[in-house]
């Protein structure tokens, strides 16, 4: 299946069309809080899965949305799964596991400037490449989801991010973020 930049591939509460495989491109998933919020909770790239991984039918527990041209293979809840496509599931929810660990860990004992760089590190390190400044970031993010992900306000992340940038730490524009101090992102976390 492909989905253009922003396209909804399912809603939290709809029945999921089944374990789905980013082949191409970034799925964010968002979650609704009670005041039905939209709220970033993991940034999935090429290699991840998501959705009805079990089989077993359900609401979905999460929105999936297309960031960016977005192609998925999906296996439908009724496929049996192939060992090559369960250890494939398996190591993939470790990595969002270690993610959310590190996220969890961060909002726990971090201070706000703190937050923001380790989310910006934990995504150059799952979601980014090596770039000729530094290291990119190579998901389209904007403030607001950075702040969803890191626990802050979004006037805190344009703020920080623009005093970064100012200070030659990083570049960014609407396409991507380069971190060219690593250095200094890995300070604010000692």
């Amino acid at each position: 299946m492909q989905f253009r930049h922003h396209a909804i591939i399912y809603r939290q509460g709809d029945d999921c069309p089944g374990a789905c495989c980013v082949l191409q491109g970034h799925v964010k998933l968002t979650r609704l809080n009670r005041d039905g919020d939209a709220g970033t909770v993991a940034l999935l790239k090429a290699g991840d899965w998501f959705g009805a991984l079990d089989g077993h039918p359900g609401a979905a527990v999460e929105t999936a949305v297309a960031k960016g041209v977005t192609r998925l293979r999906v296996l439908p809840r009724t496929q049996p799964r192939e060992p090559s496509d369960a250890a494939a599931i398996i190591e993939s929810l470790a990595r969002r596991q270690r993610f959310l660990e590190l996220r969890l860990d961060a909002l726990l004992r971090l201070d706000v400037r703190a937050r923001l760089a380790a989310v910006l590190l934990d995504l150059a390190t799952f979601c980014g490449q090596h770039c000729r400044h530094g290291h990119e970031i190579d998901v389209r993010l904007t403030h607001q989801e950075l702040a969803e992900l890191s626990g802050v306000s979004r006037p805190v992340v344009t703020a920080t991010l623009n005093q970064w940038r100012k200070d030659g730490c990083l570049r960014y524009t609407r396409e991507y973020i380069c971190i060219e101090r690593r250095d200094v992102f890995t300070q604010l976390l000692a």
